[in-house]
């Protein structure tokens, strides 16, 4: 997701962890079920761009494992303020799918928030 979304997201109050904040090279290094399972045993949400994790099937196992989602913009070409303003718009959406435990693959669209997976 960059770091400008982050860095607007953190100014408008949401508590952000970057995978560049706790893996060298900005987490090119690592597989995407390694930086999720990270942030994911650190009991954080995740939030991407990146639609492709929706079907990797060691997602789907660590999601199932721990009970977690994953919300996802419906589009990685959006400009960075716009990717803000979309989570941003759709916070207490996302809040309440986490708070209520419910796991699976959300993707953030500009009128709705969707489970894709399962």
């Amino acid at each position: 997701m960059g770091r400008g979304a982050p860095r607007l997201l953190v100014e408008r109050g949401w508590s952000i962890h970057l995978v560049a904040d706790h893996f060298a090279n900005d987490g090119q290094e690592i597989s995407d079920p390694e930086w999720i399972e990270y942030g994911l045993s650190h009991g954080w949400s995740l939030l991407t761009q990146d639609r492709r994790i929706r079907t990797q099937a060691s997602v789907h196992v660590l999601l199932k494992r721990y009970r977690a989602a994953v919300h996802c913009l419906s589009s990685s070409e959006l400009p960075v303020a716009v990717r803000a303003d979309r989570f941003d718009k759709h916070q207490a959406t996302i809040y309440r799918t986490v708070r209520a435990g419910r796991m699976g693959f959300f993707v953030v669209y500009e009128d709705e928030v969707a489970q894709r997976w399962p």
